[in-house]
């Protein structure tokens, strides 16, 4: 029997948003340190929003005003449905593209975007696309333009197997709020999906890049905001 690919979209979705409306991975702090510091550049900005799912977070962190063009890409096309209706107080300068966001980063012009953001999808990124995000969000940013980056990373020193064993212990045990089969999907995502860096890999990958300087916003656990500029 053939799968709807919208119910599939609609199962799943509705996980995750139960794991965001109960700050299972600390969406709320990673929110305000990304909305602090973005307050102190008023814009307007050019934005770029890689893996930007329905854009809810960013639309919380960002007021119109502040915003001359947004561009957004992920590869759901009902997440992007879902990004249109939460993005339109920006207006017709919003453009979203249901695309890889390496191929996106690699087509985007030169010394365009002030904003490079990425929120939670870097992790499912191979370490060489890593070094590619860095060094394309690089050419493609303005002069004084910043990559925000929220994401799981490992501890320093910490092998994947720990972190996979460790991060699904307290999927296990803390994630009450999810039903058993919810957090057995929730665990095989994180198994088959999540090949997360510690802060120090990436800062190195970013150094690399030419985004020498680095710093944290947020930690929360494994959860972590990072600002990297040149």
């Amino acid at each position: 029997m053939k799968i709807d690919p919208i119910y599939i979209f609609r199962k799943t979705w509705a996980t995750y948003q139960k794991v965001i409306s109960h700050n299972l991975m600390f969406h709320r702090e990673m929110l305000t340190a990304v909305k602090k510091l973005l307050e102190s550049h008023p814009g307007p900005l050019n934005v770029l929003d890689l893996g930007c799912g329905d854009a809810t977070h960013i639309g919380k962190m960002l007021n119109p005003g502040q915003v001359a063009e947004y561009c957004g890409c992920d590869l759901s096309p009902y997440a992007l449905d879902v990004a249109r209706k939460n993005l339109e107080p920006f207006g017709a300068r919003v453009n979203l593209l249901c695309r890889d966001m390496v191929a996106v980063l690699r087509e985007a012009p030169a010394n365009h975007f002030d904003v490079v953001y990425s929120g939670y999808a870097l992790h499912h990124l191979s370490l060489e696309e890593k070094q590619t995000f860095f060094t394309e969000s690089r050419r493609t940013l303005r002069q004084n333009g910043q990559v925000i980056l929220v994401d799981v990373m490992r501890e320093e020193e910490q092998p994947r197997p720990a972190y996979l064993d460790s991060y699904n212990g307290a999927v296990a045990a803390r994630w009450e709020a999810l039903t058993t089969h919810e957090r057995d999907q929730v665990q095989e995502h994180i198994r088959n999906c999540d090949f997360p860096e510690t802060p120090t890999d990436l800062r190195m990958l970013a150094g690399k890049a030419g985004l020498t300087i680095c710093r944290r916003l947020e930690k929360q656990t494994w959860h972590e905001a990072w600002c990297y500029s040149a």
